[in-house]
């Protein structure tokens, strides 16, 4: 976070935002600021680094916080307060050419989900042909004719 030649102090704060399903510190709050300080002392440690977890199963309708959460559970955008989160969900749900991007999107993630399967089954049969036949990785590799572009995803497993 900081360039080169940067003095600590330019630093800027840094928040993690976690948006849980369900209250996990379960006080029926909200949110839950998280920052650190100095036990001994009773005071803040300033060091900019803050946690925030946000109750997705939060529900009022009148806070900022329960319309969000609201939103994020909605289905439909004509169902959502918020006209920024409403506006892409109805893009992606209800026109063509959103259809077709998440349609894109979720075909990519597929095929990227099998091709790691077949790499993790690849390196797993490897792995016993090397133990059980007392081969060589190089040897495993050409017996069962690992394209060049498999062996060194492969390879980087080992």
């Amino acid at each position: 976070m900081l360039k080169e030649a940067q003095d600590f102090k330019d630093l800027r704060d840094s928040y993690v935002i976690f948006i849980t399903e369900n209250d996990v510190l379960k006080h029926d709050l909200p949110m839950y600021h998280i920052n650190r300080k100095i036990e001994e002392l009773g005071t803040d440690f300033g060091d900019g680094s803050h946690i925030v977890y946000v109750n997705g199963a939060y529900k009022n309708d009148a806070d900022p916080v329960g319309r969000l959460m609201h939103d994020f559970r909605c289905t439909s955008a004509i169902d959502m307060f918020y006209d920024e989160l409403a506006e892409p969900v109805r893009f992606f749900k209800e026109t063509e050419g959103g259809q077709y991007t998440v349609c894109k999107a979720m075909e990519e993630r597929i095929n990227k989900a099998n091709e790691i399967t077949r790499i993790d089954t690849l390196t797993e049969t490897i792995k016993d042909m090397m133990k059980n036949l007392n081969l060589s990785l190089d040897k495993a590799l050409s017996v069962l004719s690992i394209s060049e572009a498999d062996k060194l995803t492969i390879m980087k497993r080992f």
